[in-house]
């Protein structure tokens, strides 16, 4: 075991190296004030034009109806705005502070550490690695997380599946390799149910990791993460870095750049000038913190909202971007759709349920807004952008010839969309190929564009009281058919029909809606991207 020596940390809890500003969010709400600012001020000339110029020979009810949909876009459109000056703006501080940022974990990083001393009673601390799985048992990842450079750590399998052949495969891995293995009778409460199941009453272990079914951590993990408990005793979760695993085709070969670039910018930055995000595996919680938040919420988001008890019960989440796990980015479109789809649901049931907690809890007005921009708008960014399209539609229904107006919302939506791979080409910028990262950019443009009529669909559902349910990302790799592709697509394409109609019929142009039309459109195409090697020849 690597680690011993002397107990080297001299920083306090909240001292100077870690210690949180509001500095960045101050000047993301100054920007985007401005931006704010010009767009409604030009909305304000469209409507002047409206009333003034021959759009009036139709009547002044109509050009007031047209002028409040048009300042609705505009109000929509730079809530839209606020997420994107901050992914902008959180690159581009990184950027220019990151030997800086970095050099503050350097006290943590480069620490000895006794770890006897931990515990207060001269013995190492006990670790549990819980892998947590349910019909998708990967035994090569968990064997390599078993590889770790320390001593005192036991492997718990806390098995969820249903089938017998992975039931049959964990019980033939367990017996070679010595692993717990755990099963519960009453499979309730998702993924945060199984850890409590195994983890309430017991008092037997100091910390424990949270594995998924994919999850490759490597062999210092613990003695790495321990570190960041020696920092401080309020140190409650340390979050690991990720990176995807090398992919299988071309889909998860390009759309996994995007798991390192936010580990490397978003949750560095989150560190400082924002809140500690979760995301639910590669993690370390002590056991006080544990017991001091009475155990993971009962939610589909156990994560997030774990790090809002975390944050209430007095501890703080710290990430480590040194230690570096690997994870599989989803195998093809139809997988991330579904996974996309169960982040929708746990967010919406986060909302309901958190943002009360959010709004009383201990955290700065900075780390509410950042936990609200992270996590409210995946369902509301949807709502928002069928809103826009409707409206515009509206406008053009009106008869009014707005094509300047149509124009210019088509280079705004085209600046949010990109606003986000905006880390990525910081942080794959020198290292890939040109062509990967543009091949890269359009995928996912297309990718997740063409997720919106999905996304709709799964809030107007939870608005109307269906239940959020954890839906296990599918693993296998698999051909698609041109009819999978076609069937896996049909809401998109149904979406990318009739709102391209509205438009013809409206404007005799597809400009204002032809970014989300002709993403969903190309939906199967995106399908089909997965049939393709990792690497072209």
């Amino acid at each position: 075991m690597k680690g011993g020596g002397r107990y080297a940390f001299k920083l306090p809890y909240g001292g100077i190296k870690m210690k949180k500003r509001p500095t960045v969010y101050i000047w993301i709400l100054c920007v985007w004030a401005v931006c704010a600012g010009v767009l409604l001020a030009a909305c304000g000339v469209i409507a002047y034009e409206l009333f003034t110029s021959s759009y009036t020979e139709r009547s002044v009810g109509l050009a007031a109806l047209a002028c409040v949909l048009v300042f609705a876009n505009a109000g929509m459109l730079a809530y839209m705005w606020l997420g994107s000056v901050k992914d902008f703006l959180f690159s581009l501080v990184f950027l220019i502070t990151k030997k800086k940022l970095m050099k503050r974990y350097d006290a943590i990083v480069n620490a000895e550490v006794d770890y006897t001393k931990l515990t207060g009673d001269g013995r190492l601390p006990r670790v549990l690695l819980l892998y947590c799985t349910c019909n998708d048992f990967n035994a090569e990842a968990l064997e390599k997380c078993m590889a770790q450079d320390y001593e005192n750590f036991h492997t718990v399998i806390l098995d969820d599946s249903s089938k017998e052949e992975y039931t049959k495969a964990i019980d033939a891995f367990a017996q070679r390799t010595g692993a717990e293995v755990v099963r519960r009778e009453n499979r309730t409460h998702f993924k945060a149910g199984n850890l409590n199941h195994y983890l309430q009453g017991r008092t037997d272990y100091d910390y424990f990791v949270v594995l998924d079914s994919d999850e490759r951590i490597p062999e210092n993990y613990i003695t790495e993460t321990l570190k960041y408990y020696a920092y401080s005793p309020k140190v409650g979760v340390v979050q690991a870095a990720h990176k995807a695993t090398k992919g299988k085709n071309m889909f998860q070969s390009l759309m996994g750049l995007s798991v390192k670039s936010n580990g490397r910018i978003c949750q560095v930055m989150k560190n400082f000038y924002g809140a500690n995000a979760l995301i639910g595996h590669g993690m370390t919680i002590s056991r006080a913190c544990y017991e001091a938040t009475s155990g993971f919420p009962s939610v589909v988001a156990e994560d997030i909202s774990f790090a809002i008890d975390v944050k209430n019960s007095g501890y703080r989440v710290l990430y480590a971007p040194n230690i570096v796990c690997e994870e599989e980015f989803p195998v093809d479109y139809l997988c991330l759709k579904k996974r996309q789809a169960k982040w929708v649901q746990g967010n919406i049931e986060f909302m309901r349920k958190y943002n009360r907690s959010i709004t009383e809890s201990k955290m700065t007005w900075y780390e509410k807004l950042d936990v609200k921009l992270s996590h409210y708008n995946l369902p509301i960014i949807p709502m928002l952008s069928f809103a826009i399209v409707l409206n515009t539609v509206i406008i053009g229904a009106l008869g009014f010839d707005v094509g300047g107006y149509s124009l210019a919302l088509v280079a705004l939506m085209v600046l949010f969309l990109v606003s986000p791979l905006v880390p990525d080409f910081f942080v794959h910028g020198r290292k890939q190929n040109i062509f990967k990262l543009l091949g890269y950019a359009a995928l996912n443009f297309v990718v997740y564009a063409s997720l919106v009529p999905m996304m709709i669909a799964t809030v107007v559902c939870a608005l109307f009281g269906k239940k959020a349910r954890f839906i296990v990302t599918p693993k296998e790799e698999r051909k698609i058919s041109i009819k999978d592709a076609l069937i896996g697509s049909y809401d998109s394409l149904i979406f990318a029909c009739v709102v391209g109609l509205l438009t013809g019929i409206t404007y005799f142009s597809p400009a204002p809606t032809i970014l989300l039309v002709g993403s969903c459109a190309l939906a199967p195409l995106a399908i089909l991207v997965a049939n393709l090697p990792a690497k072209l020849r």
